[in-house]
């Protein structure tokens, strides 16, 4: 392998090696797990009961503010713990290209204010 340094080699093994093990224990499960699916077997479980109704239904649009504001909180932590803590050595450039990024969420959290994501509503 030549465009691989050597002290690499040991990480590309176990990599492909881990892989390997995953597939395998797939294709095992697969091949091994009997099934026989049943009417019963195949019905949704909800704590004894009968089920009423088929499984899927329409979801509040609520939910998926909860999933963005979720998602720009989980983006804003990841991305900017390690700016702040590297702050210090950033050239002008990288200050603007982060106040950029910080920015566009920004963007998310007013779109998610304006939707109503952050206000409370009681069932």
């Amino acid at each position: 392998m030549a465009g691989i340094p050597e002290a690499y080699l040991p990480v590309l093994m176990m990599t492909i090696i881990g892989a390997l093990v995953i597939m395998i224990a797939i294709g095992l499960s697969r091949f091994i797990t009997p099934t026989r699916p049943t009417r019963e077997k195949l019905t949704a479980y909800e704590s004894g009961e009968e089920p009423i109704g088929g499984g899927q239904g329409p979801v509040d649009v609520q939910y998926y503010l909860y999933v963005l504001v979720f998602l720009i909180l989980d983006v804003e932590a990841i991305f900017l713990i390690p700016f702040v803590v590297a702050f210090a050595d950033l050239s002008l450039t990288a200050i603007v290209v982060g106040a950029v990024f910080v920015l566009l969420l920004l963007d998310g959290w007013v779109y998610a204010i304006k939707k109503g994501a952050l206000s409370w509503q009681g069932s």
